[in-house]
């Protein structure tokens, strides 16, 4: 099973794969740039522990997500991104907007698995 982090980190890497290589086009990429603002204000809610820290950590993981994916993965589990449904929304929506009819396919992993 993939807890809520993962989740929004396969979405963020999703997106940000899909703008290094200049596919992100109409939905996916609005949906990508919706999903990092909702991480960017779980990031710096006052109530979060990702601060300025995880806020360069996502920058970074869009320019280079095989790098910073395990530490974009800390700062996700750490400022309770997993958690938090206005990201889970987020993440959800990007997901199915990329693997449905006009998205580019998915990790085979991640259409076997339901997201709710």
């Amino acid at each position: 099973m993939v807890t809520g982090a993962e989740l929004v980190a396969t979405a963020l890497t999703t997106g940000a794969a899909a703008g290094l290589t200049g596919t992100a086009r109409g939905t996916v990429h609005d949906l990508h740039d919706a999903l990092r603002q909702a991480v960017r204000r779980r990031l710096t809610a006052p109530d979060g522990t990702g601060g300025t820290y995880g806020v360069r950590v996502l920058d970074a993981h869009a320019t280079d997500p095989d790098v910073w994916g395990t530490r974009l993965l800390r700062v996700l589990v750490a400022c309770g991104a997993g958690e938090d449904e206005d990201v889970l929304r987020a993440a959800r929506a990007l997901l199915r907007a990329e693997r449905g009819p006009a998205g580019r396919g998915t990790d085979a992993s991640l259409r076997r698995s339901s997201l709710p």
